[in-house]
C-alpha cells in the first residue's frame, strides 16, 4: 500500500509514469537492498550454539557420565542452545525408530551448516567403529567453531562498510532528486517527453542494478555442505 500511494503521489506531482513506477518499486526494493547482516548474524549465532552443544557433548563423554553416544545425545538435549534446540530434539526423537546415523544425517540437513556436517560425521564414525578419543575430537571442533565465529564477526565488520556507503548514496540521491523537483523544475523538463521517459527508465535501471550488485558483494557466500547422502552420490566414469 505504501508503494502504491507513493507511486500515485509522484505521478500526480510529476506526470511521469516511469518515475511513478520507479518510486513504487523503490519503496519495496530499496529497504531490501540497504539491509543486510542478517545472514552473518545467523551464522554467528549458529556457530556459537553448535560450539556450546559440542562442548557439552565432549564433557559428557569425557567425564564418563554417559555410557554411549546415544545417551550423550539424549542428555545434551537438556542444555542445547535455543537456536538449535528444535534440531537436537528431532535428532533425539529420531534415534529410536530410525537409528543414530540416519538421525544425525537429518540433523545436519536441518541445521544446514558445514560445522553440523562435521559434528554429525564424527558421531557417525564413532557409532560405526567405536574407539576412544571422541571427547577430544569434539572439543577440537568446538574450538574451531569459536574461531569461526570470531572470524565471521571481523568479516561482517568489513561488509558493513559498503552497506553504509549504499545508504549514503541512496539518501544523497533522494535529497538531490527532491530538491531538483522543488527548485529546478526547468532543468528536469526534458524528462516530460517520451524520449526523456526512456532516458529516465535507463537511469533508474542502472541505479537499481548497481545497488543490487553492491549488496551482492556485501552478502556472505552460501555455505558448502560436506556431508552427502550415499543414495545421492553419483558414480563418475
Amino acid at each position: 500500500m505504501g508503494a502504491l500511494v507513493a507511486g500515485i503521489l509522484v505521478l500526480l506531482v510529476t506526470g511521469w509514469p516511469v518515475a511513478a513506477v520507479g518510486t513504487a518499486a523503490g519503496v519495496v526494493f530499496i529497504p531490501q537492498v540497504l539491509g543486510g547482516g542478517k545472514a552473518s548474524r545467523q551464522l554467528i549465532a549458529r556457530s556459537d550454539a553448535l560450539a556450546d552443544w559440542t562442548r557439552r557433548l565432549a564433557d559428557l563423554i569425557g567425564s564418563g557420565a554417559v555410557g554411549s553416544t546415544r545417551e550423550a545425545l539424549r542428555r545434551s538435549l537438556l542444555s542445547a542452545p535455543s537456536s538449535i534446540s528444535p534440531a537436537v530434539t528431532n535428532l533425539v526423537n529420531r534415534m529410536g525408530p530410525q537409528g543414530v546415523e540416519s538421525a544425525l544425517r537429518q540433523f545436519a540437513d536441518e541445521v544446514a551448516d558445514p560445522a553440523a556436517d562435521k559434528i554429525a560425521m564424527v558421531l557417525i564414525l564413532r557409532e560405526r567403529n567405536g574407539g576412544p578419543g571422541l571427547a577430544e575430537v569434539l572439543t577440537a571442533l568446538a574450538t574451531d567453531l569459536d574461531e569461526r565465529s570470531r572470524m565471521v564477526r571481523e568479516v561482517e565488520a568489513e561488509r558493513a562498510k559498503p552497506r553504509a556507503n549504499m545508504r549514503t548514496i541512496v539518501l544523497t540521491t533522494l535529497i538531490l532528486v527532491v530538491g531538483m523537483m522543488l527548485f529546478a523544475q526547468t532543468f528536469l523538463s526534458g524528462y516530460s517527453t517520451a524520449f526523456g521517459q526512456v532516458a529516465l527508465l535507463v537511469v533508474a535501471t542502472v541505479f537499481a542494478t548497481a545497488l543490487r550488485w553492491m549488496r551482492t558483494l556485501s552478502d556472505p557466500p552460501p555455505p558448502v555442505r560436506v556431508l552427502t547422502h550415499p543414495g545421492l552420490a553419483q558414480v563418475r566414469p
